[in-house]
């Protein structure tokens, strides 16, 4: 298989969830300006627009992997499909979520679905190493390295968040920042 189609395929998923996020927002009660600070409609607008920069930050994540990869196979076909199924089930886990911000179950599961999608562009990265010229081998290790402690935070903040809800979205937001911060550095660093 070409590598044009397997990214054309995931753009389509990434295009699809954030199409189905931005469906689960409902039309404010009324045509007043307090409806948009109602805590039902700010935790819910609140939810997806998190959503929408955990989504973009994994297709740009994506992109990264793929582009140096030289060749595609049926491992690392399954292990782009392993990343796709966690994020997927984002538009559910946000919706459930943005509805019930302080509750223990969706706040659980909205940080979790966030875990194993780090997760998964963990072993999509460790499956990639194979595939990219050793030049770039060192570089695309060094990346993998990050997630891979991105996802040990996860899971502690996930221990936390059976405790205290609220440390769901505290955490994907600080991972997201992190996350964000620590690939334009990179990036800075490559132009010098």
């Amino acid at each position: 298989m070409s590598k044009s189609r397997l990214e054309a395929f995931s753009d389509g998923i990434f295009a699809i969830i954030i199409t189905i996020m931005v469906l689960e927002l409902k039309v404010p009660a009324t045509g007043a300006w307090s409806e948009l600070i109602k805590p039902s409609f700010f935790a819910t607008l609140s939810a997806y627009l998190l959503s929408f920069l955990f989504v973009a930050s994994f297709w740009i994540s994506h992109h990264m992997i793929i582009t140096p990869v030289k060749v595609v196979d049926k491992v690392l076909l399954w292990s782009n499909i392993g990343l796709l199924l966690p994020i997927s089930l984002l538009p559910l886990v946000t919706a459930w979520h943005g509805r019930y911000p302080s509750a223990t179950a969706p706040s659980v599961c909205y940080l979790l679905i966030y875990v194993l999608s780090v997760l998964g562009l963990y072993i999509l990265g460790q499956v990639s190493l194979a595939r990219v010229s050793p030049v770039q081998r060192t570089e695309c290790y060094e990346t993998n390295k990050t997630r891979l402690w991105l996802v040990v935070f996860g899971l502690i903040s996930l221990a936390v968040t059976f405790v205290i809800p609220l440390v769901s979205s505290l955490s994907v937001f600080i991972i997201l920042i992190y996350w964000l911060r620590a690939s334009n550095q990179k990036d800075v660093r490559r132009k010098f």
